[in-house]
């Protein structure tokens, strides 16, 4: 079985390598695509296809920014002094590769359910320490399981977008569905399966996948200082600007103003309910800002964050153009209609995981893809008295699932740790078949046992 394996993990190496293109070429063949299947499967014409392009290439716009915030402030976490050097302990704990490896595989999925932009941070960092420590374990390997683990977790992050709005009071379904409590969707058993699930299944991969040492290709000692900068920084003491530039005045300030504002939304609303995209950036944002020395050491923090998220803001605008497509020309409609008309209400969490997994290719967007798809899928759940809570579940852990395929998520972990798609995503390819026959095996059995 090992063999196999490694023979299987080797071929979808040498075959990314040979036909992955660049992530931003792969959303323009997208776009194509989309464009294509518009023309066929819709009355549109042409020019209606472009129009629907436009109208929304910049609509997600504010979400986009959320979610860019989300990864910065993320890695102002992940790079304050402390957590590196808790990191630099961690990553001195494994006595063996195989060690090594599965550690990566517990740190990227535990950090993540925290946080899924702070998860895919630290996991990056996390490599990049245990490389500069060891010789041993192959960078290209642990940063494919770093990803596939920080993704895997997300499907259960209290991070994760879609649980996150419909628990947010007045969000747009809310007159439908009314409000979900996280306890229903990401803390429920269908949903801690699916993810527990996939996770032992990755555990179990890297086993019997990992390289061997005649095969592994460690970290290069000189691009450690370059993936590693230090944030410390030194004023002139003398002057009234160093200062204040070098005070934690301004640290205690911004804290008592995001803890006090935290700890009245937990009073008042309760310590889940809270939880939405804003808040959960404030949260994060204040614990970024505490953990550095000053303000201005988290401000180049978060500029070089920002660096690392470039590919994301410009791809951005081309999955809302092509958001516009599935949405405007009804190419979405067509596609739940006819997972509707083979479904029936034990099989319409699976058929919604499996067409949320499809739409993600192309709208690797988390909430806006739910935005999209939510004002169709519920009123269906609806009249089949399928479980609200089941379609948010289906749908979070389809919308994630091909993030394994989609490399736009990949993105900032690539930027941090310095790779191509082509260098990782063989492995993550592997994940991808068996996450899939995990979750789709557990969307499919729980409804049919009358377990959602």
């Amino acid at each position: 079985m090992t063999n196999i394996l490694k023979r299987t993990a080797e071929r979808l190496s040498v075959g990314v390598e040979k036909y992955m293109p660049h992530s931003f070429v792969f959303a323009i063949i997208l776009t194509f695509i989309a464009c294509g299947a518009a023309l066929l499967l819709t009355p549109t014409g042409p020019g209606d296809v472009v129009i629907e392009w436009n109208n929304e290439f910049w609509g997600f716009l504010e979400f986009a920014m959320q979610l860019v915030i989300i990864i910065v402030t993320g890695y102002g976490i992940a790079s304050a002094p402390v957590t590196r050097r808790a990191i630099n302990r961690l990553v001195r704990v494994p006595n063996t590769p195989l060690q090594a490896y599965l550690s990566i595989a517990f740190f990227g999925f535990f950090v993540t359910l925290v946080h899924w932009g702070l998860g895919l941070v630290t996991v990056s960092l996390y490599t990049i320490f245990l490389g500069k420590e060891r010789d041993d374990v192959d960078f290209g390997f642990s940063v494919a399981m770093a990803y596939a683990a920080a993704t895997v977790g997300s499907a259960g992050s209290i991070s994760q977008t879609a649980p996150l709005l419909v628990n947010t009071p007045g969000h747009f379904m809310e007159d439908q569905i009314g409000r979900i409590p996280l306890n229903e969707t990401i803390f429920s058993l269908f949903h801690l399966s699916i993810v527990w699930g996939v996770f032992v299944v990755l555990l179990v991969i890297i086993y019997f996948i990992y390289p061997t040492q005649e095969n592994t290709e460690p970290l290069p000692d000189a691009k450690v200082d370059e993936l590693l900068p230090e944030y410390q920084t030194d004023f002139d003491s003398t002057t009234l600007a160093g200062r204040f530039n070098d005070s934690r005045v301004f640290n205690l300030g911004i804290v008592l103003l995001g803890g006090s504002i935290s700890v009245w939304l937990i009073a008042t609303q309760g310590a889940f309910e809270m939880l939405e995209l804003n808040t959960m950036n404030l949260i994060f944002l204040t614990i970024g800002i505490a953990l550095h020395g000053n303000v201005v050491s988290y401000a180049k923090a978060i500029t070089d964050g920002a660096e690392r998220c470039g590919q994301v803001i410009l791809q951005f605008p081309f999955y809302g153009g092509i958001q516009g497509i599935l949405i405007g020309t009804g190419l979405t409609a067509v596609l739940v209609d006819s997972i509707t008309a083979v479904s029936s209400a034990e099989t319409f969490p699976f058929f919604t995981w499996l067409m949320t997994g499809i739409v993600n290719v192309f709208v690797p967007s988390g909430g806006g893809q739910y935005i999209v798809t939510a004002e169709v899928i519920h009123p269906v759940a609806e009249s089949m008295g399928v479980s609200h809570a089941a379609i948010v579940s289906a749908y979070t852990v389809g919308d994630v699932w091909t993030n394994l395929l989609n490399p736009f998520w990949a993105l900032p972990v690539l930027g941090i740790v310095g790779l191509q798609v082509r260098d990782i995503w063989g492995y993550v390819i592997m994940v991808l078949i068996s996450y899939g026959v995990i979750a789709g095996s557990i969307t499919l059995l729980f409804p049919l046992l009358g377990l959602v």
